[in-house]
């Protein structure tokens, strides 16, 4: 969403100024991010957050970590994170399994969870609710489908597992949020 270079033109700006190409750099975006572009992505990036998935602590977890360079760049760990990660953002809307995403990365299901335990902090079923839940939260505020159609339209089952696990992620029902009361809690918070 840059207006001169998008995301890559930067990360190749960087890494052709042999004074920049240690800088550790951290991708925070709200775009689903494709296999193509977590791939162009493996070289010089320390992490990929998505925008609202991490909590606080989680991304000050994130940058200290690439600034004590306590991540390895580009390594087997991240590689396979990462193509989980845009496995879920691709396919987040149907079906999916830890099973499921350790097949299509041709990786045990123990490995996946250490690896993207190591890249992200969280277990790969962890990142795939929180990203259902961002998809929603979109949904609720830019369209008029009812929270059970949006909540099934994300990848969740039936109508009250989303709302227990939009609750538990947000503070408040689907219902609640898409009529914007949670936006009138946010005010009155200090």
């Amino acid at each position: 969403m840059m207006p001169v270079l998008d995301r890559f033109g930067v990360l190749d700006t960087l890494r052709s100024d042999t004074r920049l190409r240690s800088t550790p750099v951290i991708v925070l975006t709200a775009k689903i991010l494709t296999r193509n572009d977590m791939a162009r992505m493996q070289k010089g990036v320390a992490a990929v957050l998505g925008n609202a998935l991490f909590t606080e602590a989680e991304v000050i977890d994130q940058v200290v970590g690439a600034l004590t360079r306590a991540k390895r760049l580009g390594g087997e760990a991240q590689r396979v994170a990462r193509q989980a990660m845009a496995y879920i953002h691709e396919h987040y809307a149907e079906p999916v399994s830890r099973g499921d995403l350790a097949r299509q990365l041709a990786v045990s299901e123990r490995c996946l969870t250490r690896c993207f335990r190591a890249e992200t902090g969280l277990t790969p079923v962890g990142y795939l609710t929180r990203y259902r839940v961002f998809r929603a939260q979109t949904l609720l505020e830019e369209t008029t489908l009812s929270a059970t159609e949006i909540g099934l339209a994300c990848g969740f089952s039936d109508r009250s597992c989303f709302g227990r696990v939009f609750q538990r992620e947000v503070g408040v029902l689907p219902g609640a949020y898409h009529r914007g009361e949670h936006r009138a809690e946010t005010r009155a918070k200090p």
